[in-house]
């Protein structure tokens, strides 16, 4: 019985994927959706919010950094070239702002944020609803806990999202 009812959710699947495919909404296009896997400073979840060239994202995960910890990185990235390679394939080039955030439970226990500035790029193969990405970040980082200390700061990721 068992057997059965995984075959049927595996044709089920098969039958919806390219129906989803072709009517999936770009990953610039305005309203679109992204959610996904992020690995970098922080290693978990991706999101990404699309509003055209100019795009909201965060990730929050895992922090490895100068201790283990939570780390979360909220940014936006705006659109400013499009590497066209014909047949549907483009590659935006992207600049904007990344706010990492991250709580370390190393001894002493620490809460660092900071301000960068980002570069990334993004590849939506074609008709197909999944976003590969690369941001790297540069900027200043503050330590707010156990003391105020300023310093360099960047953060980075790579990921990939299912665009709905």
């Amino acid at each position: 019985m068992k057997k059965k009812v995984l075959v049927l959710l595996v044709v089920a699947l098969m039958a919806a994927v390219p129906a989803m495919a072709a009517s999936t909404r770009g990953a610039a296009d305005d309203g679109s959706v992204g959610i996904g896997l992020n690995l970098g400073t922080n290693t978990g979840l991706g999101m990404k919010f699309g509003m055209g060239k100019f795009d909201i994202f965060a990730d929050v995960g895992l922090s490895v950094i100068g201790g283990i910890g939570l780390g979360f990185d909220v940014g936006v990235s705006y659109e400013v070239y499009d590497a066209d390679f014909g047949g549907g394939h483009h590659m935006p080039i992207t600049v904007g702002v990344m706010v990492p955030m991250a709580f370390r439970w190393n001894n002493p226990f620490a809460w660092d944020i900071g301000a960068l500035a980002q570069v990334g790029l993004e590849y939506q193969i074609p008709d197909v609803p999944v976003l590969f990405y690369l941001r790297v970040g540069l900027g200043v980082n503050f330590t707010i806990a156990p003391e105020f200390k300023p310093n360099v700061g960047g953060a980075g990721g790579i990921g990939v999202l299912y665009v709905f």
